[in-house]
Formats: C-alpha cells, structure tokens, sequence
C-alpha cells in the first residue's frame, strides 16, 4: 500500500499539485492549455504507442474486446443512472464521461507492473492504446450529447478529431513495418512523451473546480460505478472469453482504475459539467487506493 503511494499516486499528485500551483500564480487559463493535449500530444501518444506495440493480433482483439464490451456495460450503468434522476444533457455527458473513462495510463501501467510484472504490463499497454483511442473516440461521441446533438451527429463526432486518425495511421505503420525517418519520429516521440504530463497540468489546473458538495449523489453513484462496477463487467467478460491468470487480473484491475484526467479534458472541450469531471478525477483517485489494493489482494 504504502509502496504504491510513494511510487505512482504521490509522484502523479505532486505534477497536478505543481501545475495547479503556478496556474493560480501566474493566472495561466485552463482552456489553452487543455486544447493542446487534446490536438496535440494526445493523438501523438495514440500513434506513438500503437505504432510499436509488440502483441499479436489474436491476443490484442482479446483484449480490445473485453476492454469494449466494458466500455459499453458501464456507460448503460450509466445512462440508467442519468435516466432516474433526470441529468440534464451537459450533465448526462460528463457523468458517463467520468464513469467509461478509467486512468489505464499514467496510474494504471505503473500498478500493474508493481502487481503482475512483465507479463502484465504487455497486455496493460495494449489496454492503454485501446483506451486512449476509445476515450478520444467513444467519449468524444458521449460528450457531443452535451451540445443536444443527434446520434447520428454523435457516431460523426469522433471523426472530426485528430486521435482516430492518429490510431489508423499507428496501426498502418506498425502492420506494415514502416520505419519513420528520424526527422519525423524524434518529434513525435517528444509529444508522446509529453501527453500524461500535459493531462497532470490539465488537472492540476482544475483542481479548484474540484472543491464542493454540489452534486454528491451523483459524485458517490459515479465513483461506485467507475471502481465498482467497471471491474465486475470486466471479470465476466474475461471469464466468458476464456481469459484468466495475469491476462484476466490485469484486465479486471485495469477496469477498476479511478476516471482519468482525459475525461476532464474532453468534458472542458464540449462544455460537459468539466468540474463534475474533475471531482470525480479526484475523489475516484483517493478511494482507489482502498479499492485497488483489496481487489489485487483477490485478483
């Protein structure tokens, strides 16, 4: 427990903590800053990763799927959730924002390499790289709901940004063996590198949004759901696609990651309650690591 703190969330909260900090003192604004992770180094981290992951097609289906059909599951969850207590439609977007989009990313990778090892961490990148492009895909079709748009403009939504095309072109590149000259993969490396960083600011940023008692039904149904039941959809889908060992512990722990800084960020850009979003970022985070260390113990 104590190991996780000092080693992943302390380190992760000290950049959110830095960021926010010189943001009140030099009164740096939110939303420049939060475009830039979302059209800049975000699609170059999606192409980035996906250009060079290593695993096979079968097993990466595998994962892709289990990591989809969660996906779905918790944004029904989700959308009941809505339907009872009536959200409005800016808030019915970022209550699925924050409940479908897990931090399988800058928190997730560094405790399944603690938890599982090498084993582990191979299938938790690919889980990364799906989720990086489902959340810039599938969120950003979730978070369109927040402008009134149809669903026929919400399956349009994904593709008038830059990370599914960023996740095409990684996937060419990498099935075809390209190698990228150094005058194009350097800079592209330095804006992948960049992209977690970027989203701490981001939240960092947020953080006074964060403060408040406003909405704490919704904060304790949202948390429930994301570090609750994400993982119970996970476990039986993995158990039905015959996944088990360190592939199935992964998964099920991955799932039951706390909501990621890249739902505050697409919920700032489409105006989805973004600091709904960020509350939900921190509480999750927090009792996560509760949550977390009991469900490795099972896993």
């Amino acid at each position: 427990m104590l190991q996780v703190f000092f080693n992943v969330v302390l380190p992760v909260a000290l950049v959110a903590v830095a960021g926010g900090a010189v943001g009140s003192w030099r009164k740096i604004a939110l939303a420049p800053v939060s475009a830039l992770a979302f059209w800049l180094f975000t699609p170059a981290l999606v192409f980035h990763s996906l250009s060079g992951t290593t695993l096979s097609a079968g097993a990466s289906m595998r994962i892709i799927a289990v990591m989809l059909v969660t996906f779905i599951g918790v944004y029904a969850v989700s959308a009941v959730w809505s339907l009872i207590v009536r959200h409005e439609s800016p808030m019915r977007a970022g209550f699925a924002l924050a409940a479908t989009t897990p931090n399988s990313g800058n928190m997730g990778l560094p405790v399944i390499a603690l938890a599982f090892g090498s084993a582990g961490f191979d299938v938790a990148i690919m889980n990364f790289v799906g989720g990086a492009v489902l959340a810039n895909s599938g969120g950003i079709a979730i978070a369109s709901m927040a402008s009134g748009g149809s669903a026929l403009d919400a399956l349009r939504a994904p593709f008038r940004y830059p990370s599914v095309y960023a996740a095409a072109a990684g996937v060419l590149v990498n099935v075809l063996g390209i190698t990228l000259p150094g005058a194009i993969d350097a800079p592209l490396t330095t804006l992948a590198a960049a992209a977690v960083p970027v989203m701490l600011v981001v939240l960092g940023l947020q953080l006074k949004q964060a403060v408040g008692l406003d909405h704490l039904r919704d904060a304790v149904a949202v948390n429930a759901i994301r570090l609750l039941v994400g993982p119970g959809i996970s476990w039986l889908v993995c158990t039905a696609l015959g996944l088990d060992g360190i592939t199935r512990g992964t998964l099920v722990v991955l799932a039951a990651m706390p909501t990621a800084v890249i739902a505050t960020i697409i919920a700032t850009e489409f105006e989805s309650e973004p600091g709904f979003v960020t509350r939900a970022v921190v509480t999750s985070t927090v009792v996560s690591m509760v949550s977390l260390t009991v469900l490795i113990s099972l896993v």
